[in-house]
């Protein structure tokens, strides 16, 4: 049996990007929680952007019968609120920086039961799971591709656009796509939104 995970927030965007990078993991769909009446979500991603938490929305989620397990995914990783969220019966709290494979082991760990902080806070049991490493970093070039790549734009006018050869930006895109873990321009996309790389990154170079 597949894990069915649904979102609650976030934009179209995300939500597609999010689908496509867990069917690649295998054994995960995505599910909807206007249809969790008709076939109920084991896990419920409250997707935030980084500001204050719905706690209306948590607490719906997390009393719903229809919802087996709750968990917040956002770039606001603080002690305090993770501390104070998972107190409130949230089953996990995951960055918006972990790769599609930290990812799938974090839903996995909450699946089974388990309470999970992915990335670990400083100081906190890992659970398993690993802390992104200066390995998972990007490069300026890394990074300049995928915003491009995230505003829609083809590998031929990226290169035109960065003013290089054709090869080197599929070289980046290699590159990148295994240090994020993902492995689809969708996912890319998803990748470049949810970590903040926007083409804005360009004048920075």
């Amino acid at each position: 049996m597949n894990i069915r995970v649904a979102m609650l927030g976030g934009d179209e965007l995300v939500r597609r990007g999010l689908e496509s990078m867990l069917r690649t993991l295998g054994g995960f769909e995505m599910g909807s929680v206007k249809d969790r009446m008709r076939a109920p979500v084991d896990i419920a991603l409250v997707e935030t952007y980084g500001t204050a938490l719905d706690d209306t929305t948590l607490a719906r989620a997390v009393a719903d019968p229809y919802i087996r397990r709750v968990a917040v995914f956002t770039w606001n990783h603080h002690p305090g609120l993770v501390d104070e969220v998972l107190v409130g019966g949230v089953a996990g709290y995951l960055g918006k920086n972990l790769t599609a494979a930290q990812l799938g082991r974090a839903l996995r760990a909450i699946h089974e039961g388990q309470s999970v902080v992915a990335p670990p806070l400083p100081g906190a049991s890992a659970q398993g799971m690993a802390t992104p490493s200066e390995a998972d970093m990007l490069t300026t070039r890394e990074r300049e591709t995928l915003a491009l790549i995230a505003t829609g734009r083809s590998n031929d006018e990226i290169a035109q656009e960065m003013r290089i050869s054709l090869n080197s930006v599929k070289s980046y895109i290699r590159s990148a796509y295994r240090k994020t873990g993902v492995q689809s321009r969708s996912q890319a996309v998803l990748w470049a939104v949810t970590h903040g790389v926007r083409v804005e990154v360009l004048q920075e170079v």
